[in-house]
C-alpha cells in the first residue's frame, strides 16, 4: 500500500483520485473472492469501477471534487453476489477535495458469511 500512496502523492489538483483496500482483518481476501467498488458522481457525468480483477487500479476524475455515491457489490465462498453496506461508522458515501484521493475499504465479517464497507474521506491530500 505504500507504493500506492507514494503514486498518490504526485497527485497535483487534477480531480479526486480514488482508491480500493482489502483488509487484512478476518481474512478478507479468503472470504471475499470477487469484488466491485463504483464511484459515482452525484452532480456530474462520471463513474469508475474498480474490481477485484485490477485491485490497484486507482481512479481519477476529470477535475471534480465533493460528494460520491459509493456502491460496493461483491461475492464469496459463503456468500452470493450482493451490495454490501457500510460499516456502523462510516458514511455510505466518500467526500474528496479535487486535491486529494480518498480510500473505500473492504472488511469481512468475523464468520466469513458477509463483508462490509468503510470510505476514507480526503485520505491522502
Amino acid at each position: 500500500m505504500s507504493k500506492m500512496i507514494a503514486n498518490l502523492a504526485q497527485h497535483q489538483g487534477k480531480g479526486a483520485q480514488f482508491w480500493a483496500y482489502v483488509s487484512p482483518q478476518n481474512d478478507t481476501s479468503t472470504a471475499v473472492t470477487k469484488w466491485a467498488v463504483k464511484i459515482e458522481a452525484t452532480d456530474n457525468n462520471w463513474i469508475g469501477i474498480i474490481t477485484s480483477d485490477n485491485p490497484k487500479q486507482i481512479l481519477q476524475t476529470p477535475n471534480l471534487s465533493g460528494i460520491f455515491k459509493v456502491t460496493v457489490t461483491a461475492s464469496g465462498s459463503r456468500f452470493p453476489e450482493k451490495n454490501l453496506s457500510h460499516t456502523s461508522d462510516s458514511k455510505p458515501d466518500i467526500g474528496c477535495n479535487s486535491n486529494c484521493a480518498a480510500m473505500v475499504g473492504i472488511v469481512a465479517t468475523a464468520d466469513a458469511n458477509d463483508a462490509n464497507y468503510w470510505t476514507v474521506w480526503d485520505a491522502v491530500c
